[in-house]
């Protein structure tokens, strides 16, 4: 694999996995219980978003067509 190709998928899942932290420290660190279910939800979207972003790119380049 090229080397620009496994910085994109690593800079790519660990900002999901940033997003992910982020969202988990939401949920304990906020006092209302509707505030707990939104801060999360929004931040972990992203988190999953940025980690199957990475899965993609990566498993595209292996097969050599898009892989979904």
């Amino acid at each position: 694999m090229e080397p620009w190709l496994e910085w994109t998928v690593s800079i790519a899942i660990l900002v999901g996995a940033v997003f992910v932290l982020v969202g988990s420290v939401g949920l304990v660190k906020l006092e209302d219980f509707y505030m707990r279910l939104h801060g999360p939800t929004k931040a972990t979207t992203l988190g999953s978003g940025g980690t199957i972003h990475g899965s993609l790119i990566y498993f595209t380049a292996q097969r050599g067509s898009l892989s979904l």
